[in-house]
């Protein structure tokens, strides 16, 4: 193949790349309970205590993972 032919596929796909570029994140299956969870955070709850509270008492299925870096992500906010 020529360069010419070469370059403008590869323009092609760049343009597609560009606009297949992934969208932030909307809100939060979390950000419903945040006060709650942020009083157990405050009272001594671990992110496991806190995802099985969330499991038993408010029907939302999370990783453990997922409410440490929620209440991160709302500390950094806080700051």
């Amino acid at each position: 193949m020529p360069d010419d032919e070469l370059k403008a596929q590869l323009e092609q796909v760049r343009a597609i790349r560009r606009t297949a570029r992934r969208k932030p994140h909307g809100r939060s299956r979390l950000d419903r309970h945040r006060a709650e969870i942020e009083a157990l955070a405050a009272a001594g709850a671990s992110s496991y205590d806190i995802a099985l509270w969330l499991r038993r008492f408010r029907r939302t299925k999370v990783h453990p993972t997922t409410v440490w870096r929620a209440l991160r992500r709302w500390r950094h906010v806080e700051r």
